[in-house]
């Protein structure tokens, strides 16, 4: 609750006059100082923070007693400032150009990362995306997948690929309206990385590699074939250097001793 209370603006010391007023009810500076990790010195320094943040109530008295504010009214407040703080930054960055990904390759690193990365690429899919990722990390982005085909965006499965390999079980692999891809991996957590482009090459080979198709195990590969190949065309020179033998063959005279 410490560092969730100090992720919504609260200090540390702030976080835990909070828990423990929450915790133990009304608390003097010095019942504070003595069931927390605030310094004794510093807790009614601290209480009085609270106070003017509208996170505690103040008893009069001496000395004065602190009582925390309700958790539901500092969640309500919390959300819609947040709220509010949110939208004007998107409004803010709305006015600074639309995001694109610069020209070139450019690498994502860290798991959690990389899938913050994903659901945003997938929640700007408009026609097609395409995705390979392991069943371990897939929870993390169904949500933003089933509201992509909700809108229309035509989801594909990956390939049916007999000859998969274990470690393919790491990787990532999305194509998004073939205009934008990222591959790489998902594990080892802090050292995963993905490769993220435009390049018209780049995701037009990942999209090609995401189709959906049947490959062939390979078994299947080692069959021995039934009927003889068929000859192959001859290059150029290969048929410019069989002309040549066939017309000495042909022609005796023309023979070197």
């Amino acid at each position: 609750m410490i560092d969730l209370l100090q992720r919504v603006g609260l200090n540390k010391y702030e976080a835990e006059a909070y828990a423990a007023l929450l915790r133990y009810g009304p608390l003097t500076g010095y019942e504070l100082g003595k069931r927390s990790e605030v310094p004794l010195s510093r807790s009614y320094e601290i209480l009085e923070r609270l106070s003017t943040k509208g996170l505690a109530l103040v008893q009069p008295g001496d000395p004065p007693r602190y009582a925390a504010e309700a958790s539901e009214q500092f969640l309500d407040r919390t959300r819609a400032a947040t709220t509010t703080t949110l939208d004007a930054l998107a409004r803010a960055l709305a006015e600074a150009g639309p995001s694109a990904i610069p020209e070139g390759f450019w690498v994502v690193r860290g798991q959690a990362q990389i899938l913050a990365h994903a659901n945003t690429s997938i929640a700007r899919a408009q026609r097609t995306l395409a995705l390979r990722i392991a069943p371990a990390q897939s929870e993390f982005v169904a949500e933003a997948l089933a509201q992509a085909r909700a809108r229309g965006c035509r989801t594909l499965p990956p390939p049916i690929d007999a000859t998969a390999r274990a470690e393919d079980d790491a990787t990532l692999l999305l194509v998004i309206d073939d205009r934008e891809a990222m591959v790489g991996t998902l594990t080892p957590a802090d050292r995963a990385q993905v490769v993220v482009g435009a390049n018209r090459a780049f995701v037009a080979a990942l999209g090609r590699s995401l189709e959906p198709r049947r490959l062939v195990a390979p078994a299947q590969l080692a069959a021995p074939a039934t009927a003889s190949p068929e000859p192959q065309p001859l290059s150029w020179l290969d048929w410019e250097q069989h002309k040549q033998r066939r017309l000495l063959n042909v022609q005796p005279e023309n023979r070197i001793a």
